[in-house]
C-alpha cells in the first residue's frame, strides 16, 4: 500500500502557508520602501475622511473601524466607544467609510 502522499499533504501545506506569508513580506517591504522615498498620498486622502465613520484594512489582514479623529505624522487617531486607536498608514491597503443601511444605522453584514 502505498502511503507516499502521508507525507506528500503536510508538505504541500507548509509550501502554502510559507507562499502566503512570504506575499505579506513583500508588501510589507513595498510601504517600507515608499515610506522612505517620502511617499504621503495616503495620508493626504486620509485627510479626507476626517469626522467621519471609517473602516481600514491593513497588510496584515487586519481590520480597524471607528471615527476618524485625525492625521498626525502618518498615522490615523480612530475612536470607537470611547477608546482610542491609532494606525500607522504605511501599511494601510484600504481606506473607506463604513457603509450604512437606510436608515443611517452601520451594516451588520458587509460583503466585499
Amino acid at each position: 500500500m502505498n502511503t507516499w502522499w502521508i507525507c506528500f499533504i503536510p508538505l504541500m501545506i507548509l509550501f502554502i502557508i510559507l507562499a502566503q506569508q512570504r506575499k505579506e513580506t513583500n508588501k510589507y517591504i513595498e510601504a517600507k520602501i515608499r515610506r522612505q522615498k517620502g511617499d504621503t498620498e495616503m495620508q493626504k486622502l486620509a485627510v479626507r475622511f476626517i469626522g467621519k465613520d471609517v473602516m481600514l484594512n491593513t497588510v496584515a489582514s487586519g481590520a480597524y473601524d471607528g471615527v476618524m479623529k485625525e492625521v498626525v505624522d502618518n498615522a490615523v487617531v480612530l475612536e470607537k466607544d470611547g477608546k482610542e486607536t491609532i494606525v500607522n498608514l504605511d501599511y494601510v491597503i484600504r481606506l473607506r467609510e463604513y457603509p450604512t443601511n437606510k436608515h443611517g444605522k452601520r451594516k451588520s453584514l458587509i460583503a466585499d
